[in-house]
C-alpha cells in the first residue's frame, strides 16, 4: 500500500467511527464528539482525580475539559470537591448516576471494538495496535506548525 493512502485510510476509518458512536452516544444523551463520553470512562477508570490529569488523559485541552466537566456536572454525572492535597484544585468524582452512565459507555466501547475487530485475526490485530501506536507517537512529535516540539 502507498504511504499517501494512510490519510485517506485515517478519514475513511474517522468518518466510519463517528457513524458508529454517535448515534450510541446520543442515546445515552451525551454530546458527541465533545469528549464526554471519554471523561466518564476515564473517571470510572480512577475516580478522584485533578482536571487537570483527567485532560492528559483524556488528551482534551483545559478550556474544552472546564467546559465538559461543567456539562457533565449540569446532568448530575460528576461533581468537583475540594482536593486535600492542594487547595487551588479540585478532585473529580462521578456521582452514583455518573457510574451507571460511565458503565453504559464502557458497553458501548466495548461493542465498537467488537465490530470493528470481527473476522480480523488477533495477531493482525497486535500489528496493528503497534503500528497504530507508532504514528500516533510520530504525529504527537509535531505541533500545529509542522515543526517538532
Amino acid at each position: 500500500m502507498k504511504k499517501q493512502n494512510i490519510r485517506e485510510l485515517l478519514v475513511r476509518g474517522e468518518k466510519a467511527r463517528k457513524q458508529i458512536f454517535f448515534p450510541l452516544l446520543s442515546d445515552l444523551g451525551l454530546t458527541p464528539g465533545q469528549g464526554q463520553a471519554k471523561i466518564l470512562y476515564h473517571l470510572q477508570q480512577e475516580d478522584r482525580i485533578t482536571q487537570k490529569e483527567l485532560a492528559d488523559r483524556c488528551r482534551i485541552d483545559a478550556a474544552a475539559m472546564s467546559r465538559n466537566i461543567d456539562k457533565l456536572e449540569g446532568l448530575g454525572l460528576l461533581v468537583r470537591e475540594s482536593n486535600p492535597d492542594c487547595r487551588r484544585s479540585f478532585s473529580i468524582c462521578l456521582t452514583e448516576k455518573g457510574y451507571k452512565e460511565a458503565g453504559e459507555i464502557r458497553k458501548v466501547f466495548e461493542q465498537f471494538e467488537e465490530i470493528v475487530s470481527e473476522g480480523i485475526a488477533q495477531e493482525d490485530m497486535d500489528v496493528f495496535q503497534r503500528v497504530m501506536k507508532n504514528m500516533c507517537a510520530n504525529m504527537e512529535r509535531y505541533n500545529s506548525n509542522g515543526n517538532e516540539e
